[in-house]
């Protein structure tokens, strides 16, 4: 005979044995079922992954739509045929929208190029809208960033290759030319619709610094604008990670230490404070030595602990090149840091 009691007694068994595996999967040990011993934490990580894929294939989109549109003004200033910035406008709009500034900058600075000014503009315009993230732009000033940064410099088109590619010391008279790149650019931005003029100031004001030292008119401190010193900052440090026909390309570090010291006082500092925010004293693909003399590429960067970037290593202690990197997360390992940065045209 079963008693009321005994099978009183079954249930509350039964309500513990539910209550004690609801509350493993409330602590996040186990998912779905103990049978399944499925974890919760690598179903997330499967889903990141799957998601992570898919921003940057959309990543690598734009960036592609980007570059052919840059392309295609080039194309068109060179034909003299008058531009259009509904295509830029839309692709810009996306990157703003859907927050994928930083995702294409990482992508983008490893695309540039040092004989290809398309690619170059498009990196200063995808470093510039970093700087203006950076600062707190709303998106409608984020947008105005990013259309000026890439048509600013629209008058460079009109350089003859022989000046441009030229490696010998340039004379008077070219470097005149040169110059005068900043109002030729605003002469063919004025083609612009009426919404775009401001476009047209912006590349007047581009090229000139805080201190007086920049050009067309040598303008100083406030008379020059925001989007103007970002935009500026940005073109001198791509500008200078790159070989040129008469200088190699400088190492990006010691580029942030020319920001900062002998070139202080040409950007205003709430412009600097933010592009070294961004950028950080070891910007992306640079090549530097940790601790352990292993030497790797800075492939991610952490604000909050900028002196400690994701490297991928390439060389190992006794300077033999690795058959395949490994990736290290400096945040996550408290005995590794960087010694300094390489010059990779030193690597094997």
């Amino acid at each position: 005979m079963v008693l009321l009691s005994e099978i009183i007694k079954g249930k509350d068994r039964g309500r513990s044995k539910i209550s004690a595996s609801a509350e493993k999967s409330r602590n996040g040990r186990l998912w779905l079922s103990d049978s399944q011993l499925v974890k919760k934490e690598e179903i997330n990580e499967l889903h990141g992954t799957a998601q992570k894929d898919a921003t940057m294939e959309k990543v690598k989109t734009i960036h592609h739509g980007l570059l052919e549109n840059a392309t295609a003004v080039r194309d068109r200033v060179i034909k003299n045929e008058k531009l259009e910035a509904s295509d830029l406008l839309s692709l810009l709009q996306s990157v703003i929208s859907e927050d994928l500034v930083d995702e294409l900058y990482e992508y983008g600075i490893l695309k540039t190029s040092d004989e290809d000014l398309p690619r170059h503009i498009l990196a200063v315009t995808l470093g510039s809208l970093k700087v203006g993230k950076g600062l707190g732009y709303e998106a409608k000033d984020l947008l105005k960033v990013g259309v000026a940064a890439f048509l600013e410099n629209v008058g460079m088109y009109k350089i003859p290759e022989s000046i441009l590619r030229k490696k010998e010391e340039l004379t008077r008279d070219e470097m005149d030319i040169i110059l005068k790149h900043p109002e030729t650019s605003a002469r063919i931005l004025d083609q612009l619709s009426g919404s775009f003029q401001w476009v047209s100031e912006e590349a007047l004001q581009a090229h000139e610094r805080s201190d007086g030292s920049g050009y067309p008119k040598g303008l100083k401190g406030k008379e020059i604008s925001e989007i103007a010193s970002i935009i500026g900052i940005m073109d001198t440090y791509m500008a200078m990670i790159q070989n040129r026909p008469y200088r190699k390309k400088i190492i990006q570090t010691d580029v942030v230490k020319y920001i900062i010291g002998p070139g202080k006082g040409k950007f205003p500092p709430r412009v600097v404070k933010a592009f070294l925010d961004q950028i950080s004293l070891f910007p992306l693909n640079t090549y530097v030595r940790l601790n352990n003399d292993t030497i790797g590429r800075v492939v991610s960067t952490d604000k909050s602990q900028p002196l400690r970037p994701t490297v991928e290593i390439w060389y190992d202690a006794v300077g033999q090149k690795m058959n395949k990197p490994k990736t290290i997360r400096l945040s996550h390992s408290p005995l590794l840091h960087i010694v300094g940065p390489i010059d990779e045209r030193n690597l094997r």
